[in-house]
Order: structure tokens, then C-alpha cells, then sequence
């Protein structure tokens, strides 16, 4: 069975060595909200909260944000300035890409070196 969010963050949290007073005061939220969040009687926090966790925990934020099932601010942000990524995930959607369709894409991208960095 898949692990649900409030179990990766409290190993997150574990490995590094952090308590759960501790994390609160980092994030400016309650111990016993933090509390709810890991064992599953609260849903997780919003997308900016989850970004504050893995900051002040090192650790990894898309694997929070996946565990929660929500998207990096930092993307959703993009997709909202740039009108062409909005379309371009439109139409992924309505040809029902595939994991494989988008691993190839990033290969096409990164061959062509698009954008500014040219390779992820």
C-alpha cells in the first residue's frame, strides 16, 4: 500500500532529526495541527505550507507535494504567465499522454536545447 503524506512527513521529519515543536515553530503552525497532519485526521496543508515544511526539513518538496497530490506553486505560477504551457497541457490532456509520451517530450526538449538552460 502506498504511504499517504502525514506518514512521508513524519519520516521526513524523523530523518532529520526534527520534533514535531520544533517543525511547528519553523513553519509558524501549531504542534498539535502538525500532529492531525501526520496521522491522517486533518487533510495536508496547502501547496505553500508543504514548500515551508520541506524547506525547513531539507527535504524533498515534490515529494510532498506529490504525496499530497498538488502542484509546486512555482509551476502553477508559470502555466499562469506563460499562455502557451496552459494550451500545450490542454491538448496533452485531451490526447491522453502517457508517462512514456512525456518522457520522450523531455528528450526532444533537452536534445533541441529548448528554453534558456537547454538541459534539466
Amino acid at each position: 500500500m502506498e504511504k499517504g503524506f502525514g506518514e512521508i512527513l513524519r519520516e521526513m521529519r524523523l530523518k532529520a532529526g526534527i520534533g514535531l515543536r520544533e517543525l511547528a515553530r519553523l513553519i509558524d503552525k501549531s504542534p498539535g495541527y502538525l500532529s492531525d497532519v501526520e496521522n491522517g485526521r486533518v487533510a495536508p496543508p496547502s501547496e505553500e505550507v508543504i514548500v515551508s515544511i520541506a524547506q525547513a526539513l531539507n527535504g524533498d518538496k515534490d515529494l510532498l507535494l506529490g504525496a499530497a497530490r498538488k502542484v509546486d506553486p512555482e509551476i502553477s505560477h508559470y502555466v499562469l504567465e506563460e499562455r502557451g504551457a496552459a494550451d500545450f497541457l490542454r491538448m496533452a490532456k485531451r490526447h491522453q499522454y502517457t508517462k512514456e509520451d512525456w518522457e520522450r517530450l523531455r528528450q526532444i526538449a533537452n536534445l533541441a536545447k529548448l528554453g534558456r538552460r537547454g538541459e534539466d
